[in-house]
């Protein structure tokens, strides 16, 4: 599945931008031109860096050098970055005057696209950098959401959920940029009827470590009930059981069911063989102690 993704986004690529296909150096060569002269893309997609990561790689290249030389435009005497920020970032840290560079011919739309699938490949984007990003594509370019799926190797749907996350309240789409929720959270929380309902069940779900299933629960507890459909309250509980039972699964390993009648029930921890009957029993010694 990986390598068709990859295959896609190339093609479209191509198909977007066939005119940068081909550099202005001859036979790929690369120059070295001072990080003083060079400016971040401005259709960047990307917001957030990982210091650590940054960190990692400048040890990198403070060892080794640049093996792979940034992408450039000319622009008035100066040069603005078409690809690798990341690698640019992390050389200035490991202190490097100069850095080797390669330089294309392209304009603004194509500095956009390029930006945005060189991120997408490398699955550097948080879920709001994306959601953003393909809509600034689809405004850019005139796309529609099944056009850009084509170009960037992804289902129209794909798209179109990570667009919605725009509808969410800037407090949870901070928590998406913080990885704090994730993309499925987002989505689950797009099922509440408003921005108020969103806040407050996104905060419940950083602060108990919800799992994306525990919070569909949990949203669907919060929804118009039909007939036949469980109540709002026993929705609810129903989502803190799912919680219970994933947190009970972490700390014994193994696969945990809670049944709840009213208060009172049961909890049942599958084992496979007697060895990890054996781990199981040893948990419950040493916390009994």
């Amino acid at each position: 599945m990986k390598e068709k993704g990859k295959k896609a986004l190339g093609r479209g690529l191509d198909a977007l931008l066939p005119a940068i296909s081909g550099g202005t150096t001859e036979a790929g060569s690369s120059m070295r031109i001072s990080v003083e002269l060079i400016d971040a893309n401005p259709f960047q997609p990307r917001v957030d860096w990982s210091q650590e990561d940054l960190q990692s790689l400048s040890d990198s290249i403070r060892a080794q050098g640049i093996i792979q030389p940034l992408v450039l435009r000319p622009v008035k005497g100066r040069y603005q970055l078409i690809a690798g920020e990341r690698r640019l970032r992390a050389a200035i840290m490991a202190g490097l005057s100069e850095v080797p560079a390669v330089f294309r011919e392209a304009d603004d739309r194509q500095m956009l696209a390029l930006a945005l699938v060189e991120n997408i490949q490398r699955s550097d984007l948080n879920p709001m950098e994306k959601a953003e990003a393909f809509s600034r594509f689809c405004s850019e370019f005139h796309l529609t959401q099944e056009d850009l799926g084509r170009q960037v190797g992804l289902s129209r749907s794909a798209v179109a959920n990570f667009q919605r996350l725009l509808e969410l309240p800037e407090k949870v789409r901070i928590m998406l940029r913080t990885g704090q929720l994730t993309m499925g959270h987002g989505r689950a929380l797009l099922g509440l009827p408003d921005g108020d309902h969103m806040v407050r069940a996104a905060g419940m779900a950083v602060h108990k470590g919800m799992s994306v299933r525990a919070l569909e629960e949990l949203v669907r507890s919060r929804r118009p009930e039909g007939r036949g459909r469980r109540t709002g309250k026993a929705r609810e509980v129903a989502a803190e059981i799912v919680a219970l039972e994933e947190g009970l699964q972490r700390l014994f390993g193994a696969k945990v069911k809670v049944r709840d009648a009213g208060g009172r029930g049961t909890i049942e921890i599958e084992y496979a063989s007697l060895d990890e009957l054996d781990r199981l029993l040893a948990i419950f010694r040493s916390s009994s102690r």
